[in-house]
């Protein structure tokens, strides 16, 4: 096991001051000025105390071996962290870093996106690709999605098995989503995830399921009003309002259809009679095969009227028929 220390800090900072300057010398003083601690490729297991550089900005730990995040308490004016292709299980211990704006940890084996609600200034989250273990998926702590939703620009959550964005509802500052290589697959969900990211500028979503759905990118691009570039492909403004446009016409179409009453229940309605009863009545009208009646209505001039005479010789035979 190796366990990042000052000692070890101080070690490799003095080689990479004598590759460039073999008559220079670092004191102490001067490293605990550092801003930028590069220690990628280290094999490193374990992050000790580095208290004493309270001045750092800027951490590269990838390519190690690290399992636990610990020990970064004291980096208050941290603005980057690069912990990619290590082993970490767990996001913990984050919440002092409120100056935070880039956090990296692609390619490790965390399941669950926690520990955020501090992070109130972070921009970009690189969370590609983690070791997810079968019948598991990436998803989101709601009270690290909630900060998220405030101040979060650029996301990757390729490559994690997810199967749903729901998480990422509401997601208001998010320009940027990679979420390439997922089991994305249904399409009402997608578009009511997107519909709701408002300043989504670029989409990816190659490889996931969806991207075979019936009309799968004017879907999308109906749904969002800033989308520019999906997987790839430039959107534009003229492709955008026509699918929108196109949107709203289909919309309104099914809304008029909708609401249109059938005639039977038309008529039924005014009536004051059971439910069961009014649809009994509109099915015998309307609905049920076989003789109908049938109301004819015969114009003003075409009314037949009989002469006083024809009338009178009717009052006779019907007296007659009485009298016998």
């Amino acid at each position: 096991m190796v366990k990042l220390t000052t000692d070890m800090v101080e070690k490799k900072c003095s080689q990479i001051l004598t590759r460039k300057s073999l008559s220079k010398t670092m004191n102490k003083e001067d490293l605990w000025k550092l801003t930028h601690l590069h220690m990628n490729d280290m094999f490193i297991s374990n992050i000790g105390n580095l208290a004493v550089y309270k001045n750092l900005k800027v951490i590269h730990l990838q390519n190690n071996n690290i399992s636990k995040i610990k020990n970064l308490d004291f980096a208050c004016h941290l603005t980057h962290l690069y912990l990619q292709h290590n082993a970490i299980t767990k996001m913990e211990n984050l919440e002092s870093l409120q100056n935070l704006q880039k956090l990296y940890l692609g390619h490790n084996n965390i399941i669950v996106v926690e520990g955020l609600e501090n992070l109130k200034k972070l921009q970009e989250l690189h969370i590609e690709n983690q070791r997810i273990p079968s019948g598991e998926s990436l998803c989101f702590e709601p009270r690290s999605a909630l900060t998220l939703s405030m101040c979060l620009k650029g996301l990757d959550i390729s490559g994690n098995k997810m199967t749903s964005l729901k998480d990422l509802v509401g997601f208001h500052e998010l320009n940027i989503l990679e979420a390439k290589n997922n089991l994305i697959g249904d399409m009402d969900d997608l578009t009511t995830t997107i519909s709701t990211l408002t300043a989504l500028k670029d989409l990816s979503l190659q490889d996931n399921p969806v991207v075979r759905s019936y009309r799968y990118r004017e879907n999308l691009i109906a749904n969002s009003i800033s989308l520019v570039n999906l997987d790839g492909k430039i959107v534009s403004d003229v492709c955008r309002r026509f699918m929108r446009r196109f949107k709203m016409e289909k919309h309104n179409r099914h809304t008029r259809k909708a609401s249109k009453v059938p005639l039977g229940d038309d008529i039924t309605s005014s009536l004051n009679l059971p439910p069961a009863f009014k649809k009994s009545i509109s099915r015998a009208i309307f609905q049920q095969p076989g003789p109908q009646f049938s109301i004819s209505i015969i114009p003003e001039n075409q009314l037949q009227i009989f002469p006083p005479w024809k009338s009178g010789e009717r009052k006779m035979k019907g007296s007659l028929a009485n009298i016998a």
